[in-house]
C-alpha cells in the first residue's frame, strides 16, 4: 500500500535551500510514497522559490516542474476551518481530500495543534523514518 503525505512548501523550501530536491524525489522512489500538492500549495512554492535561487544550481522553473514532476495533482474544495493559522487551512483540505496519512511541516503553529484531523510531523520525523542515501 502506498503512504499519502502532504508536504508543506516550508519543507519543499527546505530541500530546496540546500539544493537537495534530489533526496525528497528519491525518498518517494525509495518508499512509493504519493505526494499530494493542489493550487494554493503550487502558488505558495511559485511565490517563495525565488528567494531560494540564491543556494540553488537550478531555476525556479526549473524547480516548480520538478516538483510537479514527483508530485500528485489534486483540484480540492475549501472545507475545513479549523488551522491553527488559518492561511494553512489548504493544508488540511488537501490532506483530507485525499486520504493523506501525513502533513509534513516545519511551522510550530501546526505541529503543536493538538486537533488536527490529520497526523502532523516534522522534516526530522520524515527524514528518520524515511531515510535515503546523501
Amino acid at each position: 500500500m502506498k503512504h499519502h503525505f502532504v508536504i508543506d512548501s516550508s519543507v519543499y523550501l527546505n530541500y530546496i535551500t540546500y539544493d537537495k530536491l534530489y533526496r525528497l524525489e528519491n525518498t518517494i522512489v525509495k518508499y512509493d510514497l504519493v505526494f499530494f500538492v493542489n493550487d494554493i500549495l503550487l502558488d505558495e512554492l511559485k511565490n517563495n522559490i525565488p528567494r531560494m535561487l540564491k543556494f540553488s544550481s537550478w531555476t525556479a522553473i526549473d524547480i516548480l516542474n520538478k516538483i510537479k514532476s514527483f508530485t500528485t495533482f489534486v483540484e480540492t474544495v475549501p472545507i475545513f476551518q479549523d488551522s491553527p493559522d488559518p492561511k494553512d487551512n489548504f493544508l488540511f483540505d488537501l490532506a483530507l481530500q485525499t486520504n493523506s496519512e501525513v502533513i509534513v511541516t516545519k511551522e510550530k503553529a501546526l505541529l503543536n495543534f493538538k486537533d488536527s484531523p490529520v497526523a502532523l510531523h516534522d522534516i526530522k520525523w520524515f527524514k528518520e523514518k524515511f531515510p535515503v542515501e546523501l
